[in-house]
């Protein structure tokens, strides 16, 4: 019993224990996150179908937004041709700058005719009558 009670429990140092704390607790979360797949966390079914329920007000915005860009497009289309800059060159560089979910259908596929899917995305057209009144009708969404 004298013997051992003299033995003292071998010195670590704090520094090394924190550090062992550390590496346990990122060895945990990394098995974690391989077994929950690619992204970390998964929604279970039941939160998922919960978030996408879209409350009635919601639509009605929605589509009120959806009416008054369409009004708007047809408005700016209605533009005397006076108020058109004249453009000098003959190759245009179209940016997107806006980006809006409830946009018209009709200014969604304008806008993927001119090749702008994601915001910030820009392209070379040649500058056509065509390609004016196209711009014209989305012009709050690029500029060039």
């Amino acid at each position: 019993m004298a013997e051992e009670e003299g033995q003292s429990l071998p010195y670590v140092s704090e520094i090394v224990l924190k550090k062992r704390k550390i590496r346990d607790e990122l060895a945990i979360t990394r098995r974690t996150q391989l077994e929950l797949g690619k992204y970390g966390t998964k929604k279970s079914k039941k939160q998922s179908d919960v978030s996408d329920i879209k409350r009635p007000e919601q639509f009605i915005k929605e589509f009120r937004d959806m009416e008054l860009d369409l009004i708007r497009t047809k408005q700016r289309a209605k533009r005397p041709k006076s108020m058109i800059p004249t453009i000098k060159s003959k190759l245009l560089f179209i940016i997107r700058i806006q980006g809006k979910n409830d946009m018209h259908p009709k200014t969604r596929k304008i806008l993927y005719n001119l090749r702008l899917r994601k915001v910030f995305s820009g392209v070379f057209v040649k500058a056509t009558e065509g390609v004016i009144d196209m711009l014209q009708k989305v012009e709050p969404y690029v500029t060039y």
